[in-house]
């Protein structure tokens, strides 16, 4: 799995009984050489490292509270791709009926793409892709309350675009 918000990999797995510790290694191919990335008491593991729009692949090891008998066999390899993080979004009013969304640059994205609702739970409809980190929305109407989300189109094309922004709200004056 991976975090929604960092588009980080997450892995968890259960508790292996006589376990200490356990060690999470990653590859860059199914047979490639792994690397130890962590040496780990919880069942969990963030790959923080991991960049947006490329696959790894993770194995993970339980050592043994007994240093006289044998650590566990690896896991089966488990492959996770790392998304584009989830944009942060601000949204200022604007004189002049219009909004201005900013937000700060996502590692890993080619560009963002800005939806707009006008009410929180409304249909979205896309209005601007950008390749900047702020977009002006104009021609909006004067005390109506508009709602936006933002999300993150990963440079590789052929990966995961983030989870959308959590939803803005702003009222045009």
């Amino acid at each position: 799995d991976y975090l929604t918000s960092t588009g980080k990999p997450y892995l968890t797995w259960s508790a292996v009984d006589g376990a200490s510790k356990y060690q999470v290694y990653r590859a860059a191919s199914k047979n490639g050489t792994y690397s130890k990335m962590s040496t780990t008491t919880s069942t969990t593991y963030t790959n923080t490292s991991a960049k947006a729009g490329f696959t790894y692949y993770y194995k993970v090891k339980a050592l043994c509270s007994k240093t006289s008998y044998g650590n566990s066999a690896f896991s089966a390899v488990k492959s996770m791709t790392c998304d584009c993080a989830r944009p942060v979004v601000k949204a200022t009013a604007l004189s002049g009926h219009k909004v201005k969304l900013t937000w700060a640059k996502v590692d890993g994205a080619k560009s963002y793409e800005v939806y707009r609702a006008t009410s929180k739970n409304g249909t979205y409809t896309k209005v601007g892709t950008t390749t900047s980190t702020s977009c002006t929305n104009n021609s909006l109407k004067a005390g109506s309350t508009y709602y936006y989300k933002v999300k993150a189109v990963c440079s590789k094309t052929s990966y995961g675009n983030s989870a959308y922004s959590t939803i803005v709200s702003v009222k045009a004056r």
